[in-house]
């Protein structure tokens, strides 16, 4: 059995995340799921939410949007809209834009878009999420 797996999130503007990861967990379409060296393989939905990240240099607790998630031979592969690393979220920003999506989905304008306001709420939410993970001592 392999001691690590290869773990990289790709953006879709190119950014790239990689670590040689001891356990990964993921928000799946259909519930969180674990997957440590040796997984069988799989392919699977992602939800927008946290994916934490076990490395050798410690946890990394990342915010993501939706996306697919592969994971055969040692290597996975998380293909997300966007992500970022708990550690680099500016919070006030986050909270900001929780605001801004509750706002929205009280008002229901004209020309309201609930899908969106929804969308951005969930997204500030795994932002704040990631952040606090991050930065507990």
């Amino acid at each position: 059995m392999e001691e690590r797996i290869h773990f990289q999130i790709i953006t879709a503007d190119g950014a790239s995340f990689d670590w040689a990861a001891r356990y990964i967990d993921l928000p799946l379409e259909d519930g969180a799921a674990g997957f440590l060296p040796g997984h069988a393989p799989l392919i699977a939905a992602v939800r927008e939410g946290v994916v934490k990240v076990e490395h050798d240099e410690g946890t990394d607790y990342m915010s993501v949007s939706a996306g697919v998630f592969h994971i055969a031979n040692g290597e996975a592969t998380l293909l997300v809209q966007a992500a970022e690393n708990g550690r680099d979220i500016d919070l006030a920003r986050a909270l900001a834009a929780e605001k801004r999506a509750r706002e929205r989905l009280v008002d229901r304008s004209a020309g309201f878009d609930m899908t969106r306001a929804e969308i951005s709420l969930h997204r500030s939410l795994a932002r704040q999420k990631a952040y606090a993970l991050s930065h507990e001592k």
